[in-house]
């Protein structure tokens, strides 16, 4: 299921858990084996082996289970990790994204703690357990080679009629999840006009549905946990009936039956194990599928990395773009020019595409038509990573996290505090750097400049900077970034005058 490079990264966990399941399963037979010999001579000391081992077996089952969640840790760490950094190289959804990032991930940790040890546990005891009947006896042996492809054979058949039933059941969650996030984004105004009850209603339909496609799902994972029990139960009862009728007959030892009997139950334990847990699993393949798909998609769009001179003009060259489930484009057929170390004012009225021009520039959003330059190379062919990296966007309303204001302004973590208590002296900014203090819409955008600066790029993108600021604070967030602005390209979306007659260029759309 996964690649050569998980198994590098995990190697070292990975030879944990196969030397823990390797010394079970000898412990299992070294239980076994005491366990016919305090049987045939009834002396204490081999039930106490027999204890012991199985003690030993039960702990050794308890530390590969926690090698597992460590493994499963890992591995939802990097999942998401790689998500976070693919977000921007193709659209997604709100639904979709929700579902990826926590219900997709989450049944990687369902597999790893329920469907890997009993892979685990199949691959080492049943060869382990198989060469060690062959030696004891060959008939018996033969009995369980002969009957064990039977329930793989019957869950590959199960898994082929389940998967369309859990494509529908994740479909399903995914709507669930967009439905709720839509519902959640607006219930302001669905409380003002009284509009709640059916916001309620959607979700209630949307949480049906989903709540039966899983049922459905559910339905085919107990019949296949009946068959699987079903089976081996059988294959169980056919060695101990053939044992029972050579050990009759004289052609088997008293011991050598008895051991094989106790052997048999386990030998199929872990399959019996897995048809439990086998919706899981098949839940856990369609999961890394849909992640695969996403990163790889995100792989296609993130173009190569080439060397650009910095800071680049950047040039809108017939330029379209329209939302996802709008008519109406915002943009059509746009040209522009930013030129290389100025500072440009994008201007126009409210509503004319201001925000999205720069979320544009800053390659938040695609062109449906059109392309963007960086001198004389198409964006769409630089590496997402590289581009976003030469990038800082300053949103109108910057994001305040719930933590310290120490850590909101410097994320990028590049400056000591002297040298970000002088930024802050120089935006009229008088804060308590160790509080979680909510900030005004003002102090919000100083802090997201004070972000950008740290982060060092060769493009600044300011979408209404100094909108609502007092004269002599917009004077100073303009003086900073006048004395920040050599080397770079920066593009302010505003409608202030004094912004427009402190750039050196304009562009009026």
């Amino acid at each position: 299921m996964f690649t050569a490079k998980f198994l590098k990264s995990n190697k070292k966990i990975l030879g944990e858990i196969a030397l823990c399941k390797l010394v079970e399963g000898f412990f299992i037979l070294l239980a076994a084996s005491f366990l016919v010999k305090f049987i045939d001579t009834t002396a204490e000391k081999f039930l106490l082996i027999t204890f012991g081992f199985f003690a030993g077996r039960f702990f050794l089952s308890g530390m590969t289970e926690k090698f597992f969640a460590r493994l499963s840790v890992n591995v939802q760490t990097d999942f998401r990790k790689k998500i976070h950094a693919q977000l921007f190289a193709q659209e997604i959804s709100s639904g979709e994204l929700l579902t990826l990032i926590f219900d997709t991930v989450q049944a990687l940790d369902e597999f790893f703690l329920k469907v890997a040890p009993q892979i685990a546990s199949t691959i080492i005891f049943l060869p382990i357990f198989l060469i060690y009947a062959a030696f004891v006896d060959l008939l018996t042996a033969f009995i369980l080679l002969v009957t064990l492809p039977i329930a793989p054979l019957l869950l590959w058949l199960i898994g082929k009629a389940t998967a369309e039933k859990n494509a529908r059941a994740w479909s399903q969650l995914q709507k669930l999840n967009g439905d709720f996030r839509e519902i959640l984004s607006a219930i302001t105004t669905l409380k003002m006009f009284n509009r709640l009850d059916a916001g309620a209603k959607k979700i209630r339909e949307a949480s049906q549905k989903s709540s039966a496609a899983t049922l459905d799902v559910l339905k085919l994972a107990f019949v296949s946990s009946f068959a699987l029990e079903l089976i081996t139960t059988l294959s169980i009862a056919l060695v101990a009936v053939t044992l029972g009728l050579r050990l009759i007959s004289g052609g088997v030892e008293f011991q050598a039956a008895l051991f094989l009997l106790l052997l048999a139950p386990e030998f199929f334990l872990p399959i019996r194990k897995f048809g439990v847990a086998f919706h899981v699993m098949i839940s856990a393949r369609s999961s890394l599928e849909r992640l695969q798909k996403f990163l790889i998609d995100a792989e296609k769009l993130s173009g190569s990395t080439e060397k650009i001179l910095m800071p680049p003009k950047i040039s809108l060259e017939n330029v379209s773009f329209t939302y996802p489930k709008k008519k109406s484009p915002a943009l059509q057929n746009l040209n522009l020019e930013f030129q290389a170390g100025k500072i440009t004012a994008l201007i126009g009225d409210s509503g004319a595409g201001k925000s999205t021009i720069l979320k544009l520039l800053a390659g938040i959003l695609i062109p449906t038509a059109g392309e963007i330059f960086w001198n004389e190379l198409p964006t769409s062919r630089i590496e997402k990573k590289s581009l976003l990296s030469k990038i800082s966007y300053v949103p109108q309303a910057p994001h305040l996290f719930d933590t310290t204001l120490q850590k909101n302004f410097t994320m990028f973590d590049t400056l000591d505090d002297a040298e970000l208590k002088k930024f802050l002296s120089a935006l009229n900014l008088s804060l308590n750097l160790n509080s979680t203090q909510k900030l005004s819409r003002g102090q919000l955008q100083r802090l997201g400049l004070v972000r950008a600066l740290l982060k060092d790029t060769p493009i600044i993108l300011l979408d209404e900077p100094t909108a609502g600021l007092d004269e002599l604070t917009e004077q100073k967030v303009l003086a900073l970034i006048k004395k920040i602005s050599p080397r770079r390209t920066i593009v302010i979306a505003t409608h202030r005058s004094a912004v427009i007659e402190f750039a050196d260029k304009i562009a009026q759309l």
